[in-house]
């Protein structure tokens, strides 16, 4: 994976130190910088980067420029999302989930007199400097904001929509022409995004044909969605495609980034004119954002923290340097949200709530592993 630290920075604008000592400290956390590419005056480098499967958070700018952040002690400028105003609709778009265990949630976003064009502006420049393929400025939204934040999304050709949209298992023997021009024959347990009278896309692995983004599309529908990763795995290995997508969405995508990948797609299009009509349609599943978003906090012990460490060269008089304040300022910087267990921070137990985006935290030694990762 390719990242542009012009990008990355953009996040962190205070980072101190330079784009090299930036690579080592990375690395030395576990996010291997594995080559650093200087890409001339005023651009920055480009760190070749390897993630491990477990960290898809990580796979995106932000999701590296968060990891910066927790390391310096410095604030991540949030995501703007604010879109420009929109026009009253009718009624709301139709969205139906008939596979609730595989599509755990379903966001839409409706763009009226949009302007197919160019990308420009950041968009086109850092597409450059990765040597990325620009396309159109709908279809680069998506791809900007996978490589930005991280979370897969879709635009459709509104007008060939017809009815609305149904998520749903195919049926066998179904047949689906995908972007990349193949036609598949579908099986009973492939998850598809469809229409009322079509499939318009293999869920979570590549859109379809009938329904792509051309020079004459004027309405867009912006679909940004949780896929259950058993089911992307299975149509993804069963079709031979890997993509972007896919690669996200076997391996646990956001819960909670739906909305936000949304807006921020739909932000970049209407740059180039069009206005968004109605609210943002949310479908949410409850028991799949059990499972994923609000799953139970975990108690931490910092004793416990403090005894798997052992001692370290900054410990003074006997005094741990693993201290309460130090395990809070790590793992809110990572996302989570802790609460004292007790009055006393020195030591103390924590309730740590998990970020939606880290699901490869499941125990109290996991959280252990966070501080002595950030500690370094």
């Amino acid at each position: 994976m390719n990242i542009l630290t012009r990008w990355l920075r953009s996040y962190v604008p205070n980072i101190a130190v330079d784009d090299h000592q930036l690579a080592e400290d990375l690395t030395l956390r576990g996010i291997a910088v594995e080559g650093v590419h200087s890409l001339g005056p005023g651009n920055g480098h480009l760190f070749e980067m390897d993630i491990t499967t477990n960290r898809v958070d990580a796979m995106n700018h932000y999701g590296i420029a968060r990891e910066a952040a927790t390391i310096y002690n410095l604030p991540l400028l949030p995501l703007d999302t604010t879109l420009p105003a929109t026009a009253n609709a009718a009624r709301p778009f139709s969205v139906a989930i008939e596979a609730p265990e595989l599509c755990g949630r379903f966001t839409a976003q409706v763009l009226r007199n949009v302007t197919i064009a160019p990308s420009s502006g950041r968009v086109a420049k850092y597409f450059a400097l990765l040597g990325s393929k620009p396309i159109s400025n709908a279809v680069d939204a998506s791809n900007f904001v996978l490589q930005g934040m991280g979370h897969p999304t879709h635009a459709f050709d509104l007008d060939k929509i017809e009815g609305g949209i149904i998520v749903r298992l195919a049926r066998k023997g179904e047949r689906l022409r995908l972007l990349d021009g193949t036609e598949r024959t579908l099986e009973a347990d492939d998850l598809v995004v469809a229409d009322h009278a079509k499939a318009l896309g293999l869920a979570g692995v590549m859109g379809g044909w009938d329904s792509m983004i051309t020079a004459e599309t004027k309405n867009i529908l912006v679909e940004a969605a949780w896929f259950d990763p058993a089911s992307v795995r299975r149509s993804s290995r069963r079709h031979g495609l890997h993509t972007d997508a896919s690669h996200r969405f076997e391996r646990g995508a956001d819960f909670n980034a739906c909305a936000t990948a949304n807006a921020l797609v739909a932000k970049l299009i209407l740059q180039s004119g069009g206005i968004a009509e109605g609210e943002l349609v949310d479908i949410v599943v409850p028991p799949i954002r059990a499972k994923t978003a609000a799953r139970p906090p975990i108690a931490l012990s910092v004793a416990q923290a403090q005894r798997h460490l052992g001692s370290t060269l900054d410990d003074q008089s006997g005094r741990s340097a693993i201290t309460g304040e130090l395990v809070s300022q790590y793992l809110t910087a990572l996302g989570c949200t802790l609460q004292p267990a007790t009055g006393d921070l020195q030591p103390a137990t924590f309730h740590v709530q998990l970020p939606s985006w880290r699901l490869d935290l499941e125990r109290e030694i996991d959280l252990v592993e966070e501080v002595a990762r950030v500690y370094g």
